[in-house]
């Protein structure tokens, strides 16, 4: 399958934005993170995006529209409107966020956030990142959906042998206290 790597710079809401994840929904592509810097005011995310070629084009084209691409692109290949945000088809009852950080340089060919995205009933979003695919690093997640599935999707992560450290001490909806 083809692969495109994208420099995704963006401010302001879009930094904020599920944007990685929206590309999994949507367009049905493989996104796995090699570079990031994430903060409050601006992200930058460099991805290798992965599906057919009509897929990657239909991606990159998304991006290119929420103006978050450098690069010009020939205006016949984008499409006449950006869809509606698939995160708003997601129950959002609950929100965890989680660090995970890198232990092996390997760890960096696992495109996690799609897998995740994919997997579980969840919204996945970067809050801040300080990631390179060479050393690794962190990234600090959000994870938004039903409690089981957070705690399916953490399970999961657990697995990788990626670090996970969440920020609450427990997940739970105290249903069984």
């Amino acid at each position: 399958m083809p692969i495109k790597s994208v420099n995704i710079i963006a401010q302001n809401k879009n930094a904020s934005a599920p944007v990685l994840w929206r590309l999994g929904r949507l367009y049905h592509v493989v996104t796995n993170v090699t570079d990031a810097r994430v903060s409050d005011e601006i992200a930058f995310v460099k991805a290798d995006i992965e599906g057919s070629s009509s897929q990657i084009a239909s991606a990159v084209a998304y991006l290119h529209n929420l103006g978050l691409l450098t690069d010009t692109l020939d205006d016949t290949s984008l499409p006449a409107a950006i869809p509606a945000d698939p995160e708003s088809s997601v129950s959002r009852a609950n929100n965890i966020t989680v660090r995970l950080n890198t232990v092996t340089s390997s760890q960096s060919d696992i495109p996690l956030l799609y897998r995740i995205g994919r997997d579980y009933e969840i919204v996945v979003n970067i809050l801040e990142a300080e990631y390179s695919h060479e050393t690794g690093g962190y990234l600090l997640i959000d994870l938004s959906g039903p409690l089981g599935e957070i705690q399916r999707a953490i399970a999961y992560i657990h697995t990788t042998g990626v670090h996970i450290d969440a920020r609450q001490r427990s997940v739970t909806d105290f249903s069984n206290l």
